[in-house]
């Protein structure tokens, strides 16, 4: 495994058109080495691209300071007015830069590199030689308009000073992804973010009105295995309390799934002011409740 996070990457191995297909969402087929090289050449080139914007924000204004400071003696007349209207210019080109930033670079980078680069890792070792990922990922922010909200309806909360108040809910699959193992077996997965948005309108103390917004998310992680019976066996007294199976002449269907909620199982962590919570699970954790799915497919079956 350590020879993947050991890869050196330098500007020569950059890929700007992949990294255009990352910003909306990509969808393509390589090997898990390809795959993990892909995501850690975007992860380069945002922190390169970053640092380079923070260095043309420096650079603006400093000269503004600079600028600034002698118009106070070439213009000893006007100086608060000439710099008020250089101030607003550097606002605007310094705005400028980080909206130029935000359009060609999205988050989600570090997520994909991280979390995905360690299932690959796992998954490679059963793959056949070459065999390959098809692997499709959204980056789309979940509650940014309402291309991902499933409902919306009016709720009341017991809050002091209450108002008024909604919930929305929003679900988005973050990414799916298929593959053939060198057993015959076919193994896809999905990894979807599930958002609960209450917006609370209430009256405080002073009697001024506030809006809250609270948010509960939950990441389902589904894991789907075809299995050929002509390589397993169902055994005889298999625990079905965490699967789902079917089959028919040729394969077994088995179906697994992992909900991660930071709220139930890392409340320290826990926010109800920051929706987005994947970043509390860390990597290793990840990688070991999704190897328990695997595992407990697996489980229900002998090789023949």
């Amino acid at each position: 495994m350590a020879e993947y996070y050991n890869i050196q990457l330098t500007t020569e191995d950059m890929a700007p058109i992949e990294r255009a297909h990352l910003h909306r969402g990509f969808s393509s087929k390589k090997t898990p080495l390809k795959w993990i090289r892909f995501f850690r050449m975007c992860v380069l080139q945002r922190e390169l691209s970053l640092k380079k914007r923070k260095k043309k924000s420096y650079t603006l204004w400093i000269a503004y300071f600079i600028i600034a400071a002698a118009m106070i003696f070439l213009v000893p007349g006007y100086w608060i007015a000439v710099n008020i209207i250089l101030f607003v210019v550097a606002l605007i080109m310094d705005a400028r830069y980080r909206r130029e930033f935000r359009k060609n670079y999205t988050d989600g980078y570090d997520f994909f590199s991280d979390y995905f680069s360690a299932l690959f890792t796992l998954i490679e070792e059963e793959l056949p030689q070459l065999g390959t990922i098809h692997f499709t990922a959204n980056v789309k922010e979940t509650l940014a308009g309402v291309e991902y909200l499933k409902s919306s309806e009016d709720a009341t909360f017991e809050t002091r000073g209450f108002i008024s108040g909604k919930e929305e809910f929003y679900e988005k699959e973050i990414a799916q992804g298929y593959c053939t193992l060198k057993d015959g077996a076919e193994v896809s997965f999905s990894f979807v973010e599930k958002v609960r948005k209450r917006i609370i309108k209430k009256r405080g103390t002073s009697g001024k009105r506030k809006t809250k917004q609270k948010y509960k998310s939950v990441y389902p992680f589904i894991l789907k295995l075809k299995l050929p019976k002509s390589v397993y066996q169902l055994k005889t007294d298999i625990d079905k309390a965490d699967i789902q199976m079917e089959e028919d002449d040729s394969f077994y269907y088995m179906k697994a799934r992992r909900k991660f909620d930071i709220k139930d199982e890392n409340p320290d962590g826990y926010s109800a002011y920051q929706y987005r919570s994947t970043p509390l699970f860390s990597v290793e954790y990840f990688s070991l409740e999704v190897v328990n799915l695997f595992n407990i497919c697996y489980g229900c079956f002998t090789l023949k």
